[in-house]
């Protein structure tokens, strides 16, 4: 009797991590599979066609649909970017900076990325520590528009879909995680476009 019991409790705790585990989200570039940091690439892209003086500098816009925008995570969501580019962009050598409000071009050589946010779920690597599966999955989905900063012609664009999974645990990949890798993609597109244009 004890083992059956057991075996019920266990069936229901599995089917409730189950049904934790958040929706489908996919990219034309990219599926997210289950507990990923980002989503790898199907097949590999093409480097964006942008000039080495281009690379040398970032410069962070992020909007998205106004339900987003004026969500109460809104502002954490955005300095995680903010910080997580700032570090990337220190190691890489680019300068780095922030600009609020609508995306514009200022007359100087340097790449504006534009982050929209379809949507997103922030989850804090403490929060999932602390609450476990109950804080629900973390997931980022962005189109990122690459654009000369000195006259805002475009050079290209990345679609970054990511989630994690409940059946990550605590060691699911959260929102600070995925910030990361996708920070890591947009410095590695900078790094090899510079290259290529050589």
């Amino acid at each position: 009797m004890k083992i059956q019991i057991c075996g019920a409790m266990l069936i229901s705790i599995l089917a409730a991590g189950c049904a934790s585990s958040g929706g489908s989200h996919e990219s034309a570039s990219a599926a997210a599979p289950a507990d990923a940091a980002a989503a790898a690439d199907a097949a590999p892209l093409p480097p964006l066609a942008l000039p080495p003086t281009s690379a040398k500098r970032l410069t962070l816009n992020m909007t998205g649909p106004a339900a987003l925008t004026q969500a109460k995570d809104w502002s954490a969501f955005q300095e995680e970017w903010r910080a997580t580019f700032a570090e990337h962009a220190k190691a890489a050598g680019v300068a780095f900076d922030v600009q609020k409000g609508d995306a514009h071009s200022i007359g100087e050589s340097g790449t504006l990325l534009l982050v929209y946010v379809n949507d997103y779920h922030m989850v804090g690597i403490g929060s999932r520590i602390f609450f476990g599966v109950m804080t629900g999955n973390a997931y980022i989905d962005a189109r990122v528009t690459y654009s000369d900063l000195n006259d805002g012609k475009a050079f290209g664009e990345r679609l970054y879909n990511t989630t994690s999974s409940a059946w990550g645990g605590v060691f699911a990949k959260m929102t600070p995680q995925q910030v990361d890798l996708i920070a890591s993609k947009v410095f590695a597109d900078l790094g090899t476009a510079a290259k290529a244009s050589n």
